[in-house]
């Protein structure tokens, strides 16, 4: 019954924020927004956000470097099917990517999925902090001063998403070091449960704690943080010039100040990549910036295809390119349970 009503639970948060986000606007006047917006700034934007595909695709190799050697045609093809299917489904689809990456590589889904949450950890961290730290100098237009009380409560919030951040490193650092000593204990206090339950459990574990060896390594930890860098500062530039082509110049403070409210919308996991919550949230921040309410909802409408648009189309090149169906998807998540 719970796995039935979880998806329709998710359904109504969608539609719900869907429709509290267009129920605000003058759809004539985001219609005129729209229709004025420069295409070669969304051009180069949508080029941009392709080539932090490929960026990302290198660093998920560094990441599965431990593990295994992985071509990096391979890991971009699973990269752009992975972030395309969240396009679709949401945040799910970051399962996807180990499906599709073992339909071509020696390496088991289980294996991989411990990489990609390392790989969100550091995207997350690099937000999070970048976003605190902006806080600090960030400051409202001068129109905009009246909302000081809620930029106060952003710089708590703020506060404590960094604090939570370093804790978290902290955490996982430890795990990496005492690894030896925190899984026989986990097994010990996991062996009550169902073998269905706690063995996917400790292997996901185990392959946090291999996945999590780049935090110890000097050179693989700066080679990965260079790429986080790298595809951040790209989705900045596509930041930009989304709010350029529609008339509008920002500094950089301002451009994490947006990005920072899009990562909290992009963990509502409602399907079309967060539809309705990153719409929300990305308007709200621009209106913060002293944006027209209609403006900043054409520009989040834009930002959002922006966004997801690029890795949906060339996801659904290499699913057609490489002849992948649902179906090898679910055999090869059904193999993987039946090994665990």
């Amino acid at each position: 019954m719970t796995n039935k009503i979880k998806p329709l639970l998710i359904l109504l948060i969608a539609f719900g924020l869907a429709y509290w986000f267009v129920s605000r606007l003058d759809l004539h006047t985001v219609g005129g927004y729209l229709k004025t917006a420069r295409i070669w700034p969304l051009a180069l934007g949508a080029l941009l956000i392709m080539i932090t595909l490929f960026v990302r695709s290198l660093r998920w190799q560094a990441f599965l470097a431990p593990i295994a050697k992985v071509g990096i045609r391979n890991l971009f093809g699973a990269t752009s099917i992975g972030f395309g299917s969240i396009f679709v489904i949401g945040r799910a689809g970051e399962i996807v990517r180990p499906a599709i990456l073992s339909l071509h590589e020696r390496i088991r889904p289980s294996a991989t999925l411990a990489t990609i949450l390392v790989e969100r950890i550091f995207d997350s961290s690099a937000v999070v902090l970048i976003f605190a730290v902006n806080l600090l100098f960030f400051e409202l237009p001068s129109l905009q001063q009246s909302r000081n009380q809620q930029m106060n409560a952003i710089r708590t919030v703020g506060a404590m998403l960094f604090a939570g951040v370093i804790i978290g490193i902290i955490v996982l650092v430890v795990l990496k070091l005492k690894a030896d000593l925190v899984l026989p204990w986990l097994e010990k206090r996991t062996s009550r449960l169902p073998l269905k339950l706690a063995t996917p459990v400790l292997n996901f574990i185990r392959h946090l704690a291999d996945g999590l060896g780049v935090l110890l390594n000097f050179k693989a930890l700066a080679t990965t943080v260079f790429y986080t860098f790298c595809v951040w500062g790209l989705v900045s530039g596509a930041t930009w010039l989304t709010l350029y082509a529609f008339g509008q110049s920002v500094n950089l403070s301002q451009i994490v100040f947006i990005l920072g409210f899009g990562l909290v919308g992009s963990v509502v996991p409602t399907p079309g990549g967060s539809a309705g919550a990153f719409h929300a949230a990305a308007a709200k921040s621009m209106e913060f910036l002293g944006f027209e309410p209609n403006l900043a909802a054409s520009i989040a409408i834009v930002y959002h295809l922006i966004a997801f648009g690029p890795p949906f189309l060339i996801g659904l090149y290499f699913l057609i390119k490489d002849d992948i169906s649902v179906n090898q998807l679910r055999e090869m998540m059904a193999s993987e349970s039946a090994v665990q």
